[in-house]
């Protein structure tokens, strides 16, 4: 009953372009998701998520305006992350392998999407159900992401998403890596 009325709370204001609100949809969607309330997060207005339940969220996550999330089937974002504006991130889908009956009416499948720690999502991104983004990953704005991305610390774009390049080569990622947890670690104290 709680999260009914909380839900509706954040409805309401999820659209609003009122700094005052800022706080309150933060707020709201950390308690709607379990998240910690000692976690940093950021909640722009137009952020729609379905499913919070079934959404999980480190420290340090944003939302830019007007994104779309679809948790049914499960989603795990890491820590430091950063999603640009009207991103689509969706953990479930229709089936269409039954020619008898039309697509609308298939059943939905439902498969968890994991978003790995210190990841850029560039504006206009969808991310569709069974994603997996590695740690420190970028992924290019309008880029469709449709399966396991493989490379850690890389670039991806199009549709679909491929490798276009590595961040770091081997030497540089080991000195990136340890300032970069250095950095988060100062963050902490």
């Amino acid at each position: 009953m709680k999260n009914k009325f909380l839900y509706r709370l954040f409805l309401l204001i999820i659209d609003s372009r009122l700094m005052l609100f800022a706080g309150i949809r933060q707020r709201l969607l950390k308690s709607l998701t379990n998240t910690p309330p000692n976690y940093r997060l950021i909640v722009c207005s137009g952020v729609f998520v379905e499913g919070c339940e079934f959404l999980r969220m480190g420290d340090g996550v944003s939302f830019n305006q007007d994104c779309f999330i679809s948790a049914y089937g499960g989603i795990e974002i890491g820590n430091e992350v950063s999603v640009g504006h009207r991103v689509s991130i969706l953990s479930t889908e229709h089936r269409y392998d039954n020619p008898e009956v039309a697509i609308r009416w298939q059943p939905i499948v439902s498969a968890k999407v994991v978003i790995g720690n210190n990841v850029w999502i560039g504006a206009n991104v969808t991310i569709l159900a069974g994603t997996v983004i590695p740690d420190g990953c970028i992924i290019a704005a309008g880029a469709v992401v449709t399966k396991k991305l493989i490379e850690q610390d890389a670039v991806y774009a199009g549709c679909p998403a491929k490798l276009i390049k590595r961040r770091f080569n081997s030497e540089e990622k080991s000195t990136n890596n340890s300032t970069i947890q250095v950095n988060y670690d100062q963050k902490l104290q």
